[in-house]
């Protein structure tokens, strides 16, 4: 299955697919999974591929989301080295390959789980505009799942959980003025002074939470302003992003944001996303993880595992993408990892 693996890699990263995008990569994917599966939904972009269920079998999803961030690469769909180079190449069109040789893996071998394979769209984006909701929302297909694996990159680690996160405009208010008279009005850009020492020296918090360490992190990542060079500005605004720890609610994390903002600005939420559950005790991972003595981490990041867990639905991290590559100009993946990938979710499935 190698070259399968070769083949789709290098076929998906040479489809453009930047978020919003996704109508041509999802035709692709359409058109093979008719090849070889019986029932195939389709909602905008996004796919939910399947064989008939047997009652007898426990239900299995597996997810990848099509679309990329903004970004180049000089050597799209070149293999050097035994890297696979193109955007998106381990974040994640290398774990989607891996589902589409699955698909043929099993297309003449039977699996011992029902199996599920979900494409979808605008996963890069805002939490609301993501494409997996509305097929939670519209189809219940997914929520039947045992256990779900997101095969988002993990470098061949199962990573538990996730970290919510929030962001949130920190508004400053002032008088505008001139700049050759500012005690004519009030800056600003100067009120914010003290919360960007706190954020200066806020450092990230380590959370224990089920045996897993998780840190917190608070930085301010964009700044507007009202006015020009030549002006005390009237409005200054901070982003900040909040990554908060399993365990938390969304409520706890609110309060705690506006706590640390205090009474020096006003707070206006913009995008937030549940932290997701770690789901240790889940049966048919933990065969998983012990069948391939497979390393377990927490997950320093947000996935759509935060969004399956609102809906009660057990996930995990598990794709062969390299962490380190997600998001970089040139990003590649190593064919090894897509190999090792494959081979522990084919052995897993298969009938012994």
């Amino acid at each position: 299955m190698k070259e399968n693996l070769i083949k789709h890699t290098v076929d998906l990263v040479k489809i453009p697919s930047v978020i919003g995008n996704e109508k041509e990569i999802a035709d692709y994917v359409e058109a093979f999974l008719k090849r070889h599966l019986k029932n195939i939904i389709r909602h905008n972009n996004s796919l939910i591929a399947f064989n008939d269920f047997e009652p007898s079998k426990k239900n299995i999803t597996l997810l990848g989301h099509l679309d990329t961030v903004p970004g180049s690469n000089d050597y799209t769909g070149q293999v050097i080295d035994g890297k696979i180079y193109g955007l998106g190449a381990s974040d994640m069109k290398g774990g989607l390959a891996v589902m589409m040789t699955l698909i043929e893996y099993f297309s003449n071998k039977e699996s011992k789980y029902n199996l599920v394979y979900v494409f979808y769209e605008k996963e890069e984006g805002p939490y609301q505009e993501n494409g997996l909701e509305p097929l939670l929302q519209n189809y219940d297909i997914i929520q039947k799942s045992d256990i779900a694996f997101a095969l988002e990159p993990t470098n061949n680690r199962i990573q538990m959980g996730c970290l919510g996160t929030m962001h949130g405009w920190v508004k400053f208010k002032g008088k505008r003025a001139h700049s050759a008279r500012p005690w004519e009005g009030e800056n600003a850009i100067h009120k914010a002074y003290k919360l960007l020492e706190k954020l200066y020296n806020f450092d990230r918090k380590e959370y224990d939470f089920e045996g897993l360490k998780f840190y917190e992190v608070m930085n301010a990542t964009m700044v507007e302003y009202s006015g020009g060079r030549n002006i005390i500005p009237e409005e200054f605004r901070i982003n900040i992003n909040y990554r908060f720890a399993p365990g938390k609610t969304i409520e706890q994390a609110k309060q705690e944001f506006i706590d640390f903002v205090g009474n020096q600005a006003e707070v206006e939420f913009t995008d937030i996303s549940p932290a997701g559950k770690v789901c240790k005790d889940n049966p048919i991972l933990k065969e998983m993880i012990n069948q391939f003595n497979l390393q377990v981490e927490a997950k320093q990041a947000w996935t759509d595992v935060g969004r399956l867990s609102l809906y009660g639905v057990d996930a995990v991290n598990f794709g062969p993408g390299d962490t380190a590559q997600a998001h970089q100009k040139n990003e590649y993946i190593p064919v090894e990892n897509l190999i090792k990938n494959f081979e522990i979710y084919s052995k897993f499935f298969s009938v012994t």
